[in-house]
């Protein structure tokens, strides 16, 4: 496969799980699959595979500017590049369904949070936790370990 195939694969399957997570996050398949972090870990596993097998860790610089550009110019890398950011906003979309829908928010209120999450990353998170507290929910509850 060429990077631009993996991109692709990785690149159409994300969306996926976003639609199925925000248009029925109650259905039992996406439970099992988006919500409980399935998607993510497959996600991550195709980040892995990636990376074990095109990553050129003797030239890769994360300390400059300078150097993460030129890292990222190589296709392999753009591409695992690409995923991690596939899979974290993913994992993040996940969490924030999960705590909403634990906290009493409305789907309806969830809605902003998760698309700005998709698109957005942090600024999702930002607007989830404006909302939550706007709501007066307390700092403690939003806590990941907490139900």
């Amino acid at each position: 496969m060429t990077p631009e195939d993996v991109f692709q694969l990785a690149n159409g399957t994300a969306p996926l799980a976003w639609l199925a997570m925000i248009a029925a996050p109650d259905n039992r398949w996406v439970k099992r699959t988006v919500l409980s972090g399935a998607w993510v870990a497959m996600l991550a596993s195709m980040y892995l595979l990636v990376v074990a097998t095109h990553f050129n860790f003797t030239a890769a610089d994360f300390t400059t500017l300078e150097g993460v550009t030129a890292l990222l110019s190589d296709p392999w890398a753009m591409t695992a590049g690409w995923i991690h950011y596939l899979a974290f906003d993913l994992l993040a979309g996940v969490i924030l369904t999960k705590k909403g829908s634990a906290l009493g928010i409305a789907r309806w209120q969830l809605l902003p949070c998760q698309l700005c999450t998709f698109m957005l990353g942090p600024v999702g998170i930002v607007l989830f936790v404006a909302i939550a507290k706007a709501k007066g929910i307390q700092w403690s509850a939003l806590a990941i370990g907490q139900p």
